[in-house]
């Protein structure tokens, strides 16, 4: 169980390298993501290996909503920006969530969800009329892992 608990602190810890960098430029770095979905895959491998996860049910789901996270999240925001004529949720913050996703399966979803409801909460109460989602994002996604590692 050791190896689940050390691949979820080495992506919280990516996670956390995301939220401040999104915080103080409004960008995610490619390698962040990139970092967070390799870590998902150690994450998956060493539960595979602890015997956390029956074999080939949750990985392979969560590689599947992985890319159904991305896609979606790509058609959406370019939808919005032919629509609105400006940005609206950026890609890093879409890849981020695609790359979260190889580690969180479905519950990437909620999470997302959550992550966004806070932020504009925030912004509101703070009368920004944009903000990072980036730190809301990695908040919200560390809490759905750290509940995904303590019931499996």
């Amino acid at each position: 169980m050791s190896l689940v608990w050390l691949a979820a602190a080495v992506l919280v810890a990516l996670s956390a390298w995301a939220a401040v960098v999104d915080a103080r430029t409004r960008r995610i770095p490619n390698a962040c993501c990139a970092g967070v979905a390799a870590c998902g895959v150690c994450l998956q491998l060493a539960r595979l290996a602890t015997g956390a996860i029956p074999p080939l049910g949750k990985p392979l789901m969560a590689f599947v909503v992985a890319c159904a996270v991305l896609l979606a999240g790509f058609a959406a925001e370019m939808l919005y920006r032919r629509v609105a004529g400006r940005a609206g949720l950026g890609l890093g913050d879409v890849k981020l969530a695609a790359a979260w996703a190889v580690s969180l399966g479905w519950l990437v979803v909620p999470a997302f969800a959550v992550a966004c409801l806070l932020g504009a909460v925030w912004a509101l109460a703070t009368r920004q009329r944009t903000f990072a989602l980036g730190p809301w994002l990695s908040a919200a996604f560390a809490g759905a892992l750290l509940i995904s590692c303590l019931v499996s």
